[in-house]
């Protein structure tokens, strides 16, 4: 049993958490930060009802988002990072969320889903969600992600998404370090931003991916 099986354990159950709030706050929005739904319908009609040029613009303004999030909270370097290295996590993962699922909608995808849900997380995972998938028995070679988790018994789909969250908790748990240069007072500003902006780019890559033009 791998160690992402095990249950229960503190990051499994950090993860559980975090996607909830992430799912919940993500898709649903709070306060000022809108729903997925209203910023996809929000987009939809900014660009008259084209689909494929409302993701595109979304994709837009949710890199822009990440970048401008990764510059604030790694700004200040060292001194600020045991503060604002969690926020810049949770951060872009919340744009991630939301960025994800209005793409699912723009193209017809149900959020109120258990499957869209799980194919919502493994997009935050980029290159590591169809391997978690592969290991769970899905065929990508022959089927796109989707289709696969259809298939997928709900117990089956029930253990992808625990390995999903502890993935997500483990990079969490590791405060969103992703290179030692975000460290150096200012200079750590626009690595902060690029490395965040990238982040959020590799994910609507796959959720394009994933979330095909066909409605479902």
């Amino acid at each position: 049993m791998s160690t992402e099986d095990r249950s229960p354990s503190p990051v499994s159950s950090a993860g559980e958490r975090l996607i909830g709030e992430l799912w919940r706050r993500g898709v649903g929005g709070a306060g000022p930060f809108d729903s997925a739904r209203a910023v996809a319908e929000d987009h939809l009609a900014a660009c008259e009802g084209d689909v494929e040029a409302a993701v595109r613009k979304l994709v837009g303004t949710h890199v822009r988002l990440a970048a401008s999030s990764g510059f604030l909270t790694s700004f200040g370097g060292a001194t600020t990072m045991l503060v604002t290295a969690p926020a810049g996590v949770t951060g872009l993962y919340l744009l991630g969320t939301r960025m994800v699922a209005a793409i699912a909608h723009v193209r017809g995808h149900d959020l109120t889903s258990p499957v869209t849900r799980t194919a919502v997380l493994l997009c935050l995972l980029g290159p590591d969600g169809p391997e978690l998938a592969e290991r769970t028995g899905l065929d990508l070679e022959n089927a796109s992600l989707l289709a696969g988790l259809r298939r997928l018994p709900p117990e089956v789909r029930a253990q992808l998404d625990r390995r999903a969250e502890y993935r997500l908790a483990s990079r969490f748990g590791r405060r969103g370090a992703l290179n030692l240069t975000k460290l150096l007072p200012v200079v750590g500003g626009p690595i902060g931003a690029g490395a965040d902006a990238l982040s959020a780019r590799t994910i609507a890559t796959y959720a394009d991916v994933t979330f095909a033009r066909t409605r479902s």
